[in-house]
């Protein structure tokens, strides 16, 4: 085997499509190599070789690093032509023998069979350059559809550190990583604090973490940087990308572990708060409502509202959980009947809101950790009190508690702080923990596969959890206005898109993004066909069947809007303009619905305007009494004979037609 085979074996093991939008780490081991060359009847050895010998076959050999630097500018194949020697470095960082602890470039030198030497290697400074590089290709060249590759160093020493960065976690320990998150009920939605996790990993890793990184976990003075850029992969990297799926046993197959999250209203004149709850999942929602049991007799459904969460918690009949009639001192866990979907409020004294806006909710929602430089809310246990108002008072600014006489859990208090300064509490209480790390998300928009590109006409929103007034966020080095939320420019005709997170003027996190005008769909050829059923066809070509929203040789029945709507039975419908009067038991002609109306012991109200804005009630002069008499009739006089629509819009939409039909 050539260095060339190497290097393309080596490239297609950690990227390929199954890595799409997935971090890459190129963590090499001396097993991983014997693997690979295993069906050649290669190896370990012969990879040193051929790496040694490289492309230069009737060259003389510069160096190694300087043949890898110049097999930057070979354009062959699919790959780089450096990641062979990449791997070589990252092997370096792992060969043992009696060496310091913190020395490397003795470690290289053994791995090539060179006489052992202090120093640095020669040309080793200039190696970031491939990092760079290998950065630019996977994220920008191949728009992260091969996997996403960060380019990091840690450590004072940054050239040595770039290697180093690729072992901090091995590829078994990521891939048992979501298992350790599903135990120690982690939220990917809501980052733990540094220490956090690093006690959590401690306490449920310690059977499937290595006895190095459980080390290092534990260490909190002399390798306290290695340790910070350990839990900074794991929570900001794995946690934070983690979809909630995590394999339970080979009978159970995977479930999707999720959180219940509280959500809050204050109504500060009437002294009233009101609290419910929502489902937050980074795992793709089912299409259906989703049913959860409490226990054999409390049941709620819930179905996806976007941004990963889930509307507000209701009770079979339509009603809204109150969540403060739960204990929130103690655990609240909710199932799917086939247990495939599990959701867990955990149990804590303190509870910290911030507003909703930035994740597309009304009112507040609750947070892990102290949100930085931002006013947020409190609510705590009696019990807690003493603490929690010393630490207030000393700690905070604006530190207020409100009079709230109605909608607390009993013995509960509500705060209101404008900003805190310190976090001095957090060993006792872990929710008010500052962030130890700066985290970049992209949220929203429109993505066209799971690599990093988007539609150019919705690209997604910037959020920077752990902001403070240093950090700078940069679009193509243009400055974006925004204190932890930024929207990319609109009016720039650039396609790719570099976002740096910046503090004093040093690069502290960069995201690569690529957006896209159009794709191309794929309209005639169709490789295979599905019958109505969904069943595989033989003949692809010479029969009727369907592909995706392909069909062939198919004509569509008649549109009938009435199968839009869950009507069973004899059930009776009523259809309902925006306009006063505007009611018919069949489709109208002469105007658009915006409700309709399922009439039965209890009535269903659906929406079915085009969109809110433009649903509106709007008061005529209607000359026919009968029909006004009947819109009035149905929208008020009945009012409480009818389910109404869960989506607090769609809600607050119907009340105002009812205000409007009270007027009549």
């Amino acid at each position: 085997m050539k260095y060339k085979d190497w290097n393309d074996l080596i490239a297609a093991h950690f990227f390929h499509r199954d890595m799409a939008g997935k971090n890459v780490y190129l963590y090499v081991t001396q097993e991983l190599i014997s693997d690979l060359g295993q069906d050649k009847g290669k190896g370990f050895v012969d990879f040193i070789d051929a790496v040694k010998t490289g492309f230069r076959l009737k060259q003389k050999s510069e160096g190694i690093c300087k043949d890898a630097l110049w097999s930057m500018r070979q354009k062959i194949g699919l790959y780089p032509s450096y990641i062979g020697y990449l791997a070589l470095f990252v092997l370096a960082a792992g060969i043992e023998g009696d060496f310091d602890p913190k020395s490397y470039y003795p470690r290289l030198r053994k791995l090539l069979n060179e006489p052992i030497a202090t120093g640095t290697y020669p040309d080793f400074s200039e190696i970031w350059q491939l990092w760079q590089d290998l950065e630019r290709w996977a994220n920008q060249e191949k728009s992260g559809e091969l996997g996403i590759f960060i380019c990091r160093s840690i450590g004072k020493q940054k050239h040595i550190g770039l290697p180093l960065a690729q072992t901090l976690l091995s590829e078994e320990e990521r891939r048992l990583l979501p298992s350790i998150f599903a135990s120690a009920y982690l939220d990917p939605t809501n980052l733990p604090s540094g220490d956090e996790m690093a006690s959590l990993l401690i306490k449920h890793g310690r059977k499937d973490l290595r006895s190095q990184t459980l080390r290092l976990l534990r260490e909190t003075i002399s390798t306290d940087e290695l340790r910070q850029a350990l839990l900074e992969i794991i929570i900001d990297e794995e946690l934070s990308n983690w979809d909630g799926t995590a394999e339970v046993s080979s009978i159970d197959g995977s479930r999707v572990y999720g959180f219940l999250r509280l959500c809050c209203s204050v109504d500060r004149v009437a002294r009233l708060t009101t609290f419910t709850l929502r489902c937050i999942t980074k795992h793709e929602f089912s299409e259906d409502d989703l049913l959860l049991n409490l226990d054999a007799r409390h049941s709620f459904l819930c179905y996806e509202q976007g941004m990963g969460w889930s509307s507000p918690l209701t009770t079979m009949n339509g009603q809204r959980l109150d969540a403060s009639k739960f204990d929130w001192g103690q655990d609240l866990q909710m199932r799917s009947p086939d247990s495939k979907w599990c959701f867990r409020l955990p149990a804590s004294p303190i509870r910290v809101f911030v507003e909703g806006l930035s994740q597309g909710l009304s009112g507040l929602v609750e947070v892990r950790q102290l949100p930085t430089q931002q006013a947020f809310y409190v609510a705590a246990h009696e019990n807690c009190l003493e603490l929690l108002t010393q630490w207030g008072e000393s700690s905070c600014q604006s530190f207020e508690k409100l009079p709230i006489a109605h909608g607390l859990p009993d013995r509960w208090h509500f705060f209101k702080v404008a900003i805190a300064y310190r976090d001095e509490l957090k060993s006792e209480y872990p929710v008010l923990a500052f962030p130890t790390t700066l985290r970049l998300e992209l949220s929203g928009g429109i993505r066209i596969d799971q690599g990093n590109k988007f539609f150019k006409f919705a690209p997604p929103k910037v959020f920077i959890q752990g902001w403070n007034s240093s950090i700078q966020v940069y679009c193509n080095d243009r400055l974006l206005d925004g204190s932890g939320v930024y929207e990319l420019p609109m009016d720039s005709s650039e396609m790719e898109l570099v976002i740096d997170v910046r503090s004093d003027e040093t690069i502290i996190k960069r995201r690569f993004l690529h957006l896209v005008d159009n794709i191309s769909w794929q309209l005639e050829i169709i490789d295979q066909k599905f019958d109505r059923f969904g069943n595989r066809l033989k003949d692809s070509d010479g029969t009727s069947g369907f592909a995706g929203a392909l069909v062939k040789d198919f004509d569509c029945p008649s549109f009938n809007f009435n199968t839009l709507l869950p009507i069973q039975g004899k059930q009776r419908v009523v259809f309902v303009g925006r306009k006063t009067g505007q009611i018919s038991s069949s489709i109208p002609e002469d105007w658009t619905p915006v409700w309709i109306i399922s009439k039965g012991r209890r009535s269903q109200v659906f929406f079915c305007g085009g969109n809110l804005a433009e649903s509106e009630p709007i008061s005529i002069n209607c000359k026919d009494r009968k029909r006004l008499k009947d819109w009035k009739k149905l929208l008020w006089g009945e009012r409480k004979t009818v389910y109404l629509p869960t989506h607090p819009d769609l809600r607050s939409l119907w009340k105002r037609f009812e205000k409007e039909a009270e007027r009549v």
